[in-house]
């Protein structure tokens, strides 16, 4: 009864507190990596625990929340009001400048993009639909071959493409006139073969044409890409707008739910941090009483949690936020706007694995090369990043790390990863911690059955010859 009591008061106890597991882990987190700090202010206080105590919530607060917060704040202002002054135009017009900048412009688009949907549909439908679409791809092409200038193979190409198109036709007007006849299944058969063949053929003809018209198979394609229309892309804006927005206006100015939940967080963090700071040893030495595990176990448990905060966490928020900075730096003397929400954006992706700073840079140089035509700062910026930004990660993490081992590379992009899926944001400091815990109680349970004596089954057989 006392096993059972137990097991559904722990689950009453999940339920309550399940909802404080963030603010508690951060404050945990907080209290560990502040640990020297905090030991230096208790000797300055002349050992006063709680003078010691409020010192040291009182600088975490201050060099920690309330940047974060500020950070956060600006950045989403600065998302907001980007979001509301991007138009359909503004949007438009850089793809058609990127386009232009890389020679992927296409005259007379829609006209290609007509005849490029024709080619994938000659044999769909009714014969006398098919007719219709063969004679308006008959048309394109010479209106195109007449208005596009293109390189010598192109007219010979063309003509082939007329050619099997006209061939078409007449397969297909012969098929409308033997509708008629009623013919057998074998020639119905043989005649719907003929019919897909020269269809095939003239898709073929049509196509090399285009690709040698536009300048090869890859550029062709990529040139045959839509622009998305004007409306299109206002609609997408709009959704945008309208998902986002009001989120991010709900946050800024402090109102609704979402506000109240994250002061109240933010309220048990520094809580916690405080009595942690206090009675941390307490809790720490309750704990170990209570568990069944061995108290060497449970020391190893807390050193590798120690070890863990600082050399997984630690190292990659302070290499994270040197890359934020100094890619921050070169947004500003590049001419870039919204520096917060790109140092945001770039300090979060740095703790990503595999994508770093990297993937936030690069496309600001794209877009500065690309779009606004600035090569002198896309150049260097792209240098900056390369030798400075995103090689600034493994000089901190060594200095930070003192040679203690990482996660595999696999293991920590997974982990963070599925930390964010089932966690949120905060997932990529929990992720990396879980993996370690796993891997630290499965080489406490390995030790555990190392330890044990093997088992030595008696054969019935082999104990009655030794009797004998």
């Amino acid at each position: 009864m006392l096993v059972i009591g137990i097991f559904a008061v722990g689950i009453l106890f999940y339920q309550v507190m399940a909802g404080f597991f963030i603010p508690l882990f951060l404050a945990a987190l907080l209290v560990v990596i502040f640990r020297p700090v905090h030991d230096w202010i208790y000797l300055r206080a002349g050992g006063r625990q709680r003078v010691a105590a409020v010192g040291t919530t009182s600088l975490i607060l201050v060099i920690v929340l309330l940047p974060v917060i500020l950070v956060i704040s600006v950045a989403a202002t600065q998302f907001t009001s980007m979001i509301r002054h991007v138009g359909s135009n503004n949007v438009a017009e850089a793809i058609d400048r990127v386009r232009d900048r890389f020679g992927l412009s296409l005259p007379h688009a829609e006209k290609f993009q007509r005849l490029n949907d024709l080619t994938d549909t000659f044999d769909d439908g009714e014969p006398a639909e098919m007719i219709k679409k063969t004679n308006e791809a008959i048309s394109l092409v010479s209106f195109l071959q007449e208005n596009v200038d293109g390189p010598d193979g192109a007219d010979p190409e063309a003509a082939l493409a007329e050619q099997n198109l006209e061939k078409f036709i007449s397969n297909l007007e012969t098929e409308v006139a033997e509708t008629d006849e009623e013919p057998s299944e074998q020639a119905a058969a043989r005649k719907k073969g003929e019919l897909s063949k020269s269809a095939l053929i003239a898709s073929a003809s049509i196509r090399s044409w285009m690709h040698t018209l536009l300048g090869g198979t890859f550029r062709s394609q990529l040139r045959l890409i839509p622009t998305p229309s004007a409306a299109s892309l206002a609609n997408l804006l709009r959704e945008n707008r309208e998902a986002l927005q009001p989120r991010f206006v709900q946050l800024t100015s402090a109102t609704g739910g979402l506000a109240i939940e994250f002061l109240i967080g933010l309220g048990i963090l520094i809580v916690s941090v405080y009595f942690f700071l206090i009675d941390g040893p307490g809790m720490i030495r309750t704990l170990m009483r209570l568990s069944p595990l061995d108290d060497d176990y449970e020391r190893r448990l807390l050193l590798e949690f120690d070890r863990t905060s600082r050399a997984v966490v630690l190292a990659s928020v302070l290499s994270a936020l040197a890359q934020g900075v100094l890619a921050t730096v070169a947004y500003y003397f590049a001419g870039l706007e919204s520096l917060v929400l790109l140092f945001l954006v770039t300090s979060l992706m740095a703790l990503v694995p595999f994508l770093g700073a990297a993937s936030v840079w690069i496309p600001c140089a794209l877009w500065l090369g690309a779009v606004e035509q600035r090569y002198t700062e896309a150049i260097a910026l792209a240098i900056f990043g390369v030798l400075v930004i995103s090689s600034i990660d493994n000089v901190i993490k060594v200095f930070v790390l003192h040679g203690r081992s990482q996660l595999h590379p696999l293991f920590a992009l997974l982990s963070v990863l599925g930390g964010v899926r089932v966690f949120g944001p905060i997932g990529i400091l929990v992720g990396p911690m879980v993996v370690v815990f796993l891997q630290t109680l499965l080489e406490i349970l390995n030790h555990e059955l190392a330890e044990q004596p093997p088992n030595e089954l008696a054969d019935p057989s082999t104990e009655g010859l030794t009797a004998s």
